[in-house]
């Protein structure tokens, strides 16, 4: 007996001889599904497809990491996973082996990095039982705004365009008050809740 899907159903099928991971969008009365693949939409046979492999659960900041550079100028997912590698690794060498700030997204890909190569080839869910509430510095609020950003080791306000991905906006309460503190700073009075941002 072939599996029944359903339309929204992740499933993976061999298509011009590589594996891909698509969404049902459309099942027939026999029970075939249509897949919207990136070129065309097409039809396969119910026994032709397979459920996906479980998404991989990231954090909400690796999360954001990935889909600001996925689907860029066309790339396959390979070329993809060869970009973010390039630039992790590029991250590795200016810092001189000092490592990451624990958090950061290269301390996770670091401590993460088979699922990080299954997340950018195959997709992935955010990590929903992160409850402590994340804040963004707001200095200047306006079409760019100026944001407070963790870059490397320092504590830097830059317009938030200038962000490539791999600065931390985002902070904790206790982060920012560990900022405050070893800066002799207020910087907890500009704190806007994430949730209110966007």
């Amino acid at each position: 007996m072939t599996k029944k899907f359903n339309v929204g159903d992740r499933v993976q099928c061999i298509f011009e001889n590589e594996v891909r991971i698509d969404t049902v969008i459309e099942v027939n009365v026999d029970n075939d599904c249509k897949l919207a693949l990136t070129e065309r939409e097409k039809w396969f046979f119910c026994q032709d497809i397979a459920p996906a492999p479980a998404l991989v659960m990231v954090p909400q900041n690796v999360g954001d990491y990935i889909s600001s550079w996925k689907g860029v100028s066309g790339r396959t997912s390979e070329q993809e996973l060869y970009f973010f590698l390039e630039r992790h690794y590029e991250d590795i060498d200016m810092r001189n082996g000092n490592g990451f700030e624990e958090g950061s997204v290269g301390d996770w890909i670091q401590r993460n990095f088979e699922q990080f190569i299954i997340a950018v080839l195959n997709g992935y869910e955010i990590d929903k039982t992160e409850t402590e509430p994340l804040y963004e510095i707001v200095i200047v609020k306006r079409d760019d705004r100026q944001l407070l950003f963790e870059i490397g080791y320092s504590i830097e306000v830059r317009n938030e365009s200038d962000n490539e991905g791999y600065w931390k906006q985002q902070f904790t309460e206790a982060e920012i008050l560990k900022i405050d503190k070893a800066n002799d700073t207020n910087y907890r009075l500009f704190a806007v809740r994430v949730e209110e941002v966007e």
